[in-house]
């Protein structure tokens, strides 16, 4: 283009266009028809800007710097409404989409002809020719650079990643979910990486090895930032979101891989051209910046757009609960609500939305919330089991006390077998320690196969804390402690957990459990329990030394005594060889008195070498009395799993029940036995070796119908001798031959 005037003839009209800066642009503005893809991935508060240094490059600086900064505003505006707007969600969304396509068609047809006349007066430079094999060349090339570089760099960012986020959810949580992320992130290196070399071959066949490596970079940067846009704006709602519907971690693999594969390539190679069509350096950087804030803004378009706000809301409340803002907490339960999510999510937002009321202070408003719960948001049955009782225990004791210890937090990390880590770290954080549960994991923590009980004690110690264990406790032993200022670990099946709390009224625990759906959960103090005693209802205090005086006297005592004890009877599995126990660690383990009797119904019936010194050494009368005490109230053999999960409907064999039956039986104590199992029965679940136990007390004494009934009710047992020899004893024929008959089947 000639400084001077000049005049273009366009279909038959004189137009006179802008005055141009320079005769050769060296940076071309975007096509427009690039502004629907901007619009439709970012939105208009992406798109709106552009449209504006397009117009101000086209010439028309002052209505591109208005138009810009309105339509960015505009945009921004735009997404809040959606974000905030009381609707479902697909409404939002499909609103949001609407105006997106609709902006983004008409920025296209504003642009598209002052763009030609644009490029009429500043002709692009003519394009190289290029065979088929310089573009395939480009394409194998960029392919094997991206799976090379895209590989190692997001190993790299996983390792970032969880360093920045493992407090909001996993990232390398498992080995399977990071390997995962990996092959994943690869495969989309190798397919933008083959997508942007096929264009580059096309268009610069030959480049040199420093531009192959910028290119790697840039497109790295343009996939890492817009990962970690989605790790901000659905990954941590989403995981939030699984975790309080069981869903886990699958509801971050399963969204980052879709929008991986379906938008992240293409994305990230546009994002890519975007940055390298600048030829400077610093505009480069300045474009790469750019592209940053541009991803930010797609994140958080794409989280409205596929129904994430609830999540986002459910994911705010939990994080202020934990900084025990409870009413900021509430405002994001209630505003999640309004989102009207999908049932799973409504119902933990209306659940949790309840318990903050109570909390609160709020009676009526709780008591009417978990109403709601039971009547309308009826998704999570475990939910509606809990708000019932509550709702309950609220109407007859409403003014019990309730005490938490303040300031009992920490951060979290989400990784496998990290209970320990984070229980302990909370502990010891709460006494004034700067440890993080992250520093205690890399010490003693296998990353999803857990921690040792003494290697938990052994680091406690090492930063001098002292850290004894309490079998055998019950729940006033931990009210005591709480009352005293002290948290308590407590031990169920594969797991530990922190109690800071507790709550007459509901009847709970205020508890600290990163393996359950929340982190601070009231859990109801009838379901611990029998989780409970499937540990030796064990607690642990980790604590300064110079806080022992300040110990509940008949804790303190009973620590003294079993402590060591127990850290030995955790020993007995360890300092042995395989498939085999230690007897030395039990024997020790035994203690003076007894009280503890674990190791000795294991020793009685491993070992009968020493039954004649444990039958010297201890009180016969006292461990069956024990057992009694133990085994009576709260127990069954129900299905506990990690956490705070109940399973009662499917029982599996308990190695302590089985151990005493077998120890009571050796003493003769059959009527025992009887009343003890029966009791579990009636009080709730038995494995199916306990039921034949039971069937086979019976028969043994004469009750032929109820042994039978108990036999059959074992359905995989394999017991037809048993119940034919029944059957012959009551007279009836055909039952014992067809028992007989399953015999000789098996025989066969």
């Amino acid at each position: 283009m000639e400084e001077s005037k000049s005049t273009i003839v366009e279909n038959g009209d004189e137009y006179e266009p802008k005055r141009s800066t320079c005769k050769n642009p060296k940076v071309y503005p975007l096509h427009p028809s690039w502004l629907i893809l901007f619009t439709m991935v970012a939105g208009l508060a992406v798109s709106g800007p552009m449209s504006g240094m397009m117009f101000f490059r086209y010439g028309y600086r002052k209505l591109g710097c208005i138009l810009g900064s309105l339509l960015g505003l505009c945009g921004l505006s735009i997404l809040l409404f959606a974000f905030l707007w009381d609707v479902e969600w697909y409404w939002a969304a499909f609103s949001l989409t609407g105006i997106h396509l609709s902006t983004g068609s008409i920025l296209f047809l504003l642009l598209k002809a002052p763009h030609r006349r644009f490029i009429k007066i500043n002709p692009l430079p003519p394009k190289s020719r290029t065979t088929h094999h310089e573009i395939i060349g480009g394409m194998v090339g960029g392919a094997f650079t991206g799976s090379l570089i895209g590989t190692v760099s997001t190993v790299l960012y996983i390792l970032f990643a969880d360093r920045l986020f493992s407090m909001f959810m996993p990232i390398d949580f498992v080995d399977v979910f990071a390997v995962t992320r990996v092959i994943v992130g690869g495969l989309i290196f190798t397919l933008a990486g083959a997508i942007a070399g096929g264009i580059i071959g096309s268009h610069k066949p030959s480049i040199s090895s420093s531009q192959l490596i910028l290119y790697g970079l840039i497109l790295v940067w343009a996939h890492h930032t817009w990962l970690l846009a989605l790790e901000v704006a659905i990954a941590i709602p989403g995981f939030q979101a699984g975790a309080a519907t069981s869903k886990g971690w699958w509801a971050i693999l399963i969204p980052f891989t879709l929008f991986e594969f379906f938008i992240g390539f293409w994305w990230s190679v546009l994002l890519f051209f975007f940055i390298v069509s600048v030829p400077s350096k610093l505009g480069k950087l300045g474009r790469a910046l750019q592209v940053a804030g541009i991803n930010l803004a797609a994140g958080i378009t794409l989280c409205i757009s596929f129904g994430y706000p609830a999540d986002a809301f459910l994911a705010l409340g939990r994080h202020f609960e934990r900084e025990a803002s409870m009413g900021k907490a509430l405002w994001c339960y209630e505003q999640g609500l309004k989102k009207m999510p999908e049932e799973g999510i409504a119902s933990y937002l209306q659940y949790h939305t309840a318990l903050l009321h109570y909390r609160l202070g709020n009676i009526h408003e709780a008591k009417q919330g978990l109403k709601r719960v039971i009547t309308k948001y009826t998704f999570n049955k475990d939910l509606i089991k809990k708000s019932s009782r509550f709702l309950e225990n609220l109407n007859r004791s409403a003014t019990k006390k309730r005490v938490v210890l303040a300031n009992a937090q920490t951060g979290t990390s989400y990784k496998g077998g990290y209970c320990v880590p984070n229980s302990l770290a909370l502990v010891m954080r709460y006494w004034g320690s700067e440890i993080t549960s992250r520093a205690i994991g890399r010490e003693i923590t296998g990353l999803g196969s857990g921690t040792f009980v003494v290697n938990q004690r052994w680091f406690a110690e090492r930063e001098d804390f002292r850290h004894d264990f309490l079998p055998m406790a019950s729940l006033n032993d931990i009210k005591s402690c709480i009352d005293g200022g002290f948290p308590v670990l407590v031990y169920v099946p594969s797991h530990v957990f922190a109690i800071v709390g507790y709550d007459e009224a509901l009847e709970t625990f205020v508890t600290y459990d990163v393996a359950t759906h929340d982190v601070w959960v009231e859990y109801l103090q009838k379901d611990f329990i029998k989780a409970w005693k499937k540990q030796a209802a064990t607690l642990a205090l980790a604590y300064p030394p110079e806080k022992e005086p300040s110990i509940p006297r008949d804790i303190h005592k009973r620590l003294i005594r079993l402590s060591d004890d127990y850290l030995h009877f955790q020993l007995h599995y360890l300092d042995a060889p395989t498939d085999s126990l230690s007897m030395p660690h039990l024997m020790r383990a035994a203690g003076d008195t007894g009280e503890f009797f674990f190791p000795i119904t294991i020793l009685y019936d491993d070992f009968p070498g020493v039954r004649k010194t444990l039958e010297q050494r201890y009180n016969t009368q006292r461990i069956v009395d024990s057992i009694q005490a133990y085994f009576w109230d709260d127990f069954d053999e129900g299905i506990h799993d990690a956490g705070q999960y109940h399973n009662e409907r499917w029982a599996q064999p308990d190695w302590a029940l089985k151990y005493s039956i077998l120890y009571l039986t050796a003493q003769g104590r059959f009527d025992m036995v009887k009343k003890l199992t029966e009791r579990i029965d009636e009080e709730g679940q038995v494995s199916e070796e306990i039921l034949v136990n039971m069937g086979m007390i019976d028969i043994a004494m004469g009750r032929f119908e109820h042994g039978l009934d108990r036999l059959h009710r074992a359905e995989n047992a394999k017991n037809p001798l048993y119940t034919a020899l029944a059957h012959l004893k009551m007279g009836k024929d055909q039952g014992a031959i067809r028992d007989l008959v399953k015999i000789v089947n098996r025989k066969t």
